[in-house]
């Protein structure tokens, strides 16, 4: 079991209302889990609030960086205790 740090950036805090948290986990699975769990639906009422009515998912629509790395690019990330993830909210612009 690893205790990391969670911290929601940019748009999450916005809609979520947190900075950040910390949790106790084994596997990255079980931080979407908790993610998924405890915020999603906080975003989804936000979100019908605004009239949208579309499921977003908070972990699909995240860049999501380990200790300053994305895990997108690490094979089979291990948490260990200490461990900072950042979900920073994936933005278009033009």
């Amino acid at each position: 079991m690893a205790k990391i740090d969670i911290n929601f950036i940019g748009l999450w805090r916005l809609l979520l209302g947190v900075r950040s948290t910390t949790i106790d986990v084994v596997r990255i699975e079980d931080v979407r889990t908790y993610i998924e769990t405890n915020y999603g639906p906080i975003l989804a009422d936000k979100l019908r609030s605004r009239g949208v009515t579309t499921k977003w998912a908070i972990w699909d629509n995240s860049n999501i960086l380990l200790n300053g790395k994305n895990i997108s690019q690490l094979d089979n990330p291990v948490l260990k205790d200490g461990d900072r993830l950042d979900l920073i909210s994936k933005v278009a612009g033009g």
